[in-house]
């Protein structure tokens, strides 16, 4: 092991380097002058305890720069494998007005009441639409379109009333004529009861004076409103409304003979349990 001092560079630049006696110093020394050329020196191997420190150093190196590379050339706010956030589009529904709702609700329950109605669950009516506008506030008026079985469309006007709470709804008298278009079958006259003058029936005068009853289930609102719609339409057949069951009934009319009026005509017709309805009108 040679003595420490300075020596020619073990790597072939010009100048001397210091050995120290376990490892080379790294400075160069230029002006060092050179030993006797002709002294032969044991020249150490440099010492191989520095090659893993600058390995080491070599490899931080490396991973400091591929990291810096990689953060520099990646765009800012880029989260690696970021999902992309789905949005969502918010499609407005439909509005739906106070009348369409209305429409609805008289729709059902007209259909409702057509199918349990005495007088009219026999008649196969079905509610095909119903067509409100508002007339003001919570009032609406429109058109109802019922439909018989034999697939004829009638427009029925409707009134309506409509909150929160509940929808009322309102036709005209005899909106649901056009049903009895097909008269049933008449019913027998009935026995006449026991009379003060032979040949002539009893019946009981009204107080407008031009109408009579003569069957217990009639009422003298009736008999007038049977009399008002003969002299609207006088024929063997009409239709008259009833104000006090709020229904229609279709009468049939014969002349008659009464010791009240010279000339008269008595109605007959029944009601939905087959009780028959006789008037008299002047």
């Amino acid at each position: 092991m040679a003595e420490p001092g300075w020596y020619p560079d073990p790597l072939g630049g010009e100048g001397a380097r210091y050995w120290d006696g376990s490892e080379w110093e790294g400075a160069l020394h230029p002006g060092t002058p050179h030993p006797d050329p002709t002294t032969v020196h044991e020249f150490p191997e440099p010492s191989r305890r520095l090659w893993p420190v600058w390995v080491g150093l070599g490899v931080a190196v490396a991973i400091a720069v591929g990291s810096a590379v990689f953060v520099l050339t990646r765009p800012i706010g880029e989260t690696p494998n970021a999902t992309p956030t789905p949005t969502t589009t918010t499609v407005p529904s439909p509005t739906v007005s106070p009348a369409e709702v209305a429409a609805a609700e008289v729709k059902v329950s007209m259909q409702r009441k057509l199918d349990s109605d005495p007088d009219l669950k026999e008649l196969g009516l079905t509610v095909v639409d119903v067509v409100l506008v508002n007339k003001s506030g919570n009032e609406f008026k429109g058109i109802a379109t019922v439909k018989t079985p034999d697939g004829v469309k009638h427009d029925v006007p409707v009134e309506v009333t409509s909150d929160e709470d509940n929808t009322l709804w309102e036709t005209p008298p005899g909106a649901f004529v056009f049903a009895h278009d097909t008269p049933p079958p008449a019913a027998p006259p009935p026995p006449s009861p026991p009379a003060a003058n032979p040949g002539l029936e009893n019946f009981k005068l009204c107080p407008s004076g031009l109408s009579g009853v003569a069957s217990a289930d009639t009422s003298c609102a009736f008999a007038d409103s049977v009399r008002s719609a003969w002299y609207s339409s006088p024929s063997s057949t009409v239709v008259a409304y009833s104000p006090v069951t709020h229904q229609s009934y279709l009468m049939h009319c014969t002349s008659a003979v009464t010791d009240i009026w010279p000339e008269a005509k008595r109605c007959v017709g029944t009601n939905a349990q087959g009780t028959l309805l006789v008037v008299y009108i002047d």
